[in-house]
């Protein structure tokens, strides 16, 4: 009998996909009524390219429903003055409205739509969208009921030329619960310190389907920390977020600042990694695991660990998701298009550090204080007077060279002496504040501004430096001192 049962119930359920007027994913051996139908810049007797003029709007397709776009496809050229990647890329903005909507469902830059959030050409393929040799296409299904509309706005200073395509296929009727597609940029170069970075925050029915996100660090100093932050979702108006992340690179699947470099899944991937520029490009989609709403939901990233939300970083985004109409109303879209230019890291000349030996742990600036010799300082664990660090230095040449040494004030320091092969150079230092200690990996506490101790002959070849506790203030709460490095720098 349990037999015979479960064969009638899988000859209705089978019966009832033969007989639906719609299916949203038949299967390859089926085909669904669609009618299939095409926009493109294809013309008969001209060439196929459309030229988009500086400060012009040009709408690419307007079409009636109900129908599906399954399909997008394009690329782009410019003249020889545009510059190929920030003039095509960031400075063309492309708009979809949805059923004679006035607020677009989606706006961002085109380059940030598919990808491409730096101005240059990484081409990667994910399950949905992705970049070939400067085609771009997008597989994101696109329904609207009564009329779909896609156009481009042209806010560079030259005209750009674009083919394009689009492929779907309309049908008699949607149904009821069809959601339609969103997408939204945003950039905050930087973010507000003490505050997340908003990927999204919409209002209606809907799920949240993935985004792009492209971080990049100011200068050349940068460590990478704003992959530090986690992702914030809170959904339905709640005060405490359903999904808390374990770190930026988590998210996007990768892991430890993306140290395994570049990679490409179906849903999740690093774009680029760029050491050099402090640039990073990833992305994340909820397509087997969504994040459903009924009322609302916001996006957040931290930028750096912690609330404190302390890494200074240029941060921009583009969210993806479905929802039903009408959205709420994006806030104008941003004219900050230009990319950051990386400009050379804070460096002390001479600066000896002490990162890495035993009995320290590195921290990290928060860059938006700064003050800190290549944005790194040991922490150095006294725990008593006479406890020490040694670090061997080499220096190029004989001479005369001035001494120096830039230390992190707060309420847990000692007084520590600075020794040279042996002899003490100036006067002790008191490293102590009445600053709580931020004992965070990206700390808050700052320095105290580079301490000239004296000037000694030294001759080409190596050296030691000592630094030594030799006690603590009667406020301090213990002996640690945080050292930014020593400097030894030579005198003209």
């Amino acid at each position: 009998m349990k037999n015979i049962l479960t064969a009638v119930f899988t000859i209705i359920i089978l019966s009832g996909c033969q007989t639906a007027s719609f299916n949203p994913n038949p299967a390859l051996f089926q085909k669904d009524n669609g009618v299939a139908f095409q926009v493109s810049s294809h013309h008969p007797t001209e060439g196929d390219a459309w030229t988009i003029k500086p400060g012009e709007t040009k709408v690419l397709m307007d079409e009636k429903g109900p129908a599906i776009i399954r399909n997008i496809w394009f690329t782009l050229g410019g003249g020889p003055n545009a510059d190929h990647g920030v003039d095509l890329l960031r400075k063309l903005t492309i708009r979809m409205y949805w059923d004679d909507e006035a607020s677009p469902s989606v706006e961002a830059p085109f380059g940030d739509f598919f990808g491409d959030g730096f101005g240059i050409y990484k081409p990667f393929h994910s399950q949905l969208i992705g970049i070939t040799d400067k085609g771009y296409f997008s597989y994101f299904p696109m329904p609207f009921r009564k009329r779909g509309k896609i156009e481009v706005t042209n806010t560079s200073k030259y005209p750009i030329i674009i083919f394009f395509h689009f492929l779907g296929a309309k049908y008699d009727k949607l149904p009821d619960n069809t959601l339609y597609f969103h997408a939204q940029w945003r950039r905050e170069n930087p973010p507000t310190i003490g505050k997340n970075y908003t990927i999204l925050n919409a209002e209606g029915k809907g799920y949240y389907a993935g985004c792009f996100m492209f971080m990049q660090g100011y200068t050349t100093e940068d460590k990478l920390n704003f992959l530090e932050g986690d992702e914030w979702i809170y959904v339905d108006n709640a005060t405490n977020a359903v999904i808390k992340g374990t770190g930026g690179e988590d998210y996007f699947q990768g892991a430890w600042y993306f140290s395994g470099g570049t990679f490409n899944a179906p849903y999740h991937g690093l774009i680029m990694m760029d050491h050099k520029n402090k640039q990073v490009g990833c992305y994340r989609f909820h397509i087997l695991d969504r994040i459903n709403f009924e009322k609302s939901i916001s996006v957040e990233f931290e930028h750096g660990q912690r609330i404190f939300n302390e890494a200074k970083a240029d941060f921009a985004s583009t969210a993806f998701w479905y929802q039903n109409e009408p959205h709420k109303p994006f806030a104008p879209i941003s004219n900050d298009r230009e990319p950051t230019k990386v400009i050379p890291g804070f460096v002390l000349p001479g600066a000896v550090e002490f990162e890495g030996l035993a009995g320290t742990h590195p921290y990290y600036v928060c860059t938006y204080n700064g003050g800190w010799s290549r944005d790194m300082a040991a922490l150095i664990f006294f725990a008593k007077t006479n406890d020490f660090v040694e670090k061997e230095f080499n220096v190029e040449k004989n001479g005369k060279y001035s001494i120096g040494v830039n230390y992190i004030l707060n309420d847990h320091n000692g007084i520590f002496i600075v020794e040279i092969d042996g002899k003490k150079i100036g006067d002790q230092i008191d490293g102590y504040s009445d600053d709580p200690m931020d004992a965070y990996l990206l700390c808050r506490n700052k320095a105290a501004g580079l301490k000239h101790l004296d000037e000694m002959a030294l001759s080409k070849g190596k050296h030691k430096i000592k630094i030594i506790s030799v006690g603590k203030n009667i406020k301090s709460k213990g002996y640690k001192a945080i050292v930014d490095c020593v400097t030894v720098a030579l005198l003209q």
